[in-house]
């Protein structure tokens, strides 16, 4: 038996040869015949690619199985057949061939998504992807990726989601990138998939970023009411024109009103934008002649933007006694606030006060959730005219009473009554220093006060706001009476310089 190797398409397959008797049964001798299938250089062989195109005398069987990186084609001999008297050449007709030798590719994925971003896929670190083909094929697909910017959002094309091949070579590979736009042109979704096109060599450490960033709201443009404003410092107890302005889209309608708490007021109906896009509005506020203050609200209504504030709250004061009277009592357990009209110059207001059994007074400027400027106290280190002040109790917005600890001693802005000179200083001298003016008693009227309580004001002050408020926590401890206050205006008989 001798072999030799026979070159057939992309592989080569041994030929075997055998010395047989005459009239001696093949299969006795050789049941089987084994050719080995070994592919050519860069190709492979499978079995499952091979079959025989059979029949064939003296052959019953051809079967192919893989060795390894060869293929094994086992041919089975008739067992009735018998070598004749001559040489015979049995040829096998084999279906198949050899396939290019698959190369590979391997690389990673890597994306920063930012937070404000709904996708399938989150932000994500070295994800594997790898694939093999034949030299020149295309793979499928090695990854796709889909981001989609949340409802009424979209990527402004400066900051438009983006994908980079960071290690490898750019030309091997397919990114097919698949926008969704609005009708606007406003990108909101983005589809990335890549494939690989081999190479004849195996390719591996690749890289991509894929960096998806933040979004960025849809504009809509308005069809309503974008704006609704007007004053919210104090309004003095004498009354005013009070202005309030609209701004929105042309065509928008709306309606306002206007309520003090008891009474509703319309002050347009229906009314249309024009094509400025503004309106203005005026509301007579009457004078306060009552002895609280006015909570006014004007509230607008109709094609009103979603989120646009519909509603503005001011306050109303109420009259304070002009300089040099009395101001009306505060009563007992309550907080009672008296309006202060200041001069556009500046000045002086002052106060003389008189506690039921125990009294906060404060001057605070703007309204009384303003800004406190002066407030009453017993003697205590580093307590003055000009504070610190008490903030938890008589305070907006919560408007705590004080407790009876609170006001008999507790809390040292709590003057009491009667009146003890060693706990409460009336504040002349200081008063005096402060102003240059000098109060020259504290008796006016046949009435005694126990403190000044004042705060020297400028033009710039007035600009901020021309209003202030004395506010009066009265507590409620056993003998409380009222408390009085007495306007000073400096300088007059009671003020003097």
């Amino acid at each position: 038996m001798a072999e030799d190797l026979t070159s057939e398409f992309n592989y080569t397959a041994t030929v075997l040869q055998y010395t047989i008797l005459e009239n001696t049964n093949i299969s006795s001798q050789h049941p089987t015949a084994v050719i080995k299938i070994i592919a050519n250089p860069g190709y492979t062989v499978t079995a499952g690619d091979f079959s025989w195109n059979g029949p064939l005398a003296g052959v019953t069987s051809v079967a192919f199985t893989q060795d390894g990186a060869f293929v094994l084609c086992t041919v089975t001999y008739d067992t009735a057949s018998v070598t004749p008297a001559y040489n015979v050449n049995i040829g096998l007709c084999i279906i198949g061939d050899a396939v290019l030798a698959a190369v590979t590719v391997a690389g990673t994925l890597t994306s920063v998504v930012d937070a404000s971003v709904t996708t399938t896929t989150p932000s994500e670190t070295n994800t594997p992807y790898n694939a093999s083909g034949a030299e020149g094929a295309t793979s499928g697909t090695l990854f796709t990726r889909t981001y989609t910017a949340p409802s009424g959002s979209y990527w402004p094309e400066n900051t438009a989601p983006s994908i980079q091949l960071t290690s490898g070579d750019l030309g091997q590979y397919n990114i097919t990138q698949t926008p969704t736009y609005t009708a606007n042109n406003e990108l909101t979704a983005i589809t990335y998939t890549v494939t690989y096109i081999f190479t004849d060599t195996n390719v591996s450490g690749d890289k991509f970023d894929i960096t998806i960033p933040k979004v960025a709201t849809i504009l809509i443009p308005a069809t309503g009411v974008t704006s609704f404003t007007g004053p919210t410092t104090g309004v003095q107890a004498s009354g005013t024109n009070y202005v309030m302005a609209v701004q929105g889209a042309a065509g928008a309608t709306y309606s306002i009103s206007m309520s003090d708490g008891t009474t509703s007021t319309v002050v347009v109906t229906n009314a249309v934008l024009g094509a400025t896009g503004n309106a203005q509005h005026n509301f007579i506020i009457p004078e306060n002649t009552g002895t609280s203050n006015i909570t006014w609200t004007a509230t607008i209504s109709g094609d009103i933007e979603a989120g646009v504030p519909t509603t503005i709250t001011f306050i109303q004061l109420y009259p304070v006694a002009s300089c040099g009277g009395p101001l009306a009592d505060a009563p007992v357990n309550a907080i009672t606030d008296y309006s202060i009209a200041l001069d556009s110059g500046g000045g002086v207001v002052t106060f003389l006060v008189k506690a039921g059994a125990a009294t906060k007074f404060e001057i605070i400027h703007g309204t009384a959730a303003g800004t406190k400027k002066a407030t009453s106290g017993r003697i205590a280190t580093g307590l003055t005219n000009t504070g610190p002040f008490d903030n938890a109790t008589g305070t907006e917005t919560s408007n705590t009473l004080p407790t009876d600890a609170q006001a008999n001693g507790g809390i040292d802005q709590y003057i009491q009554n009667p009146s003890n000179p060693v706990k409460m200083s009336t504040r002349q001298g200081a008063f005096n220093t402060d102003t240059t003016f000098d109060i020259k008693s504290m008796t006016i009227g046949g009435e005694t006060y126990h403190q000044v309580v004042w705060w020297e004001y400028t033009a710039s002050d007035y600009s901020a706001s021309p209003n202030a408020v004395l506010r009066v926590t009265n507590s409620n401890v056993t003998g409380t009476i009222a408390a009085k206050m007495f306007k000073v205006c400096c300088p007059d008989a009671n003020c003097t310089t």
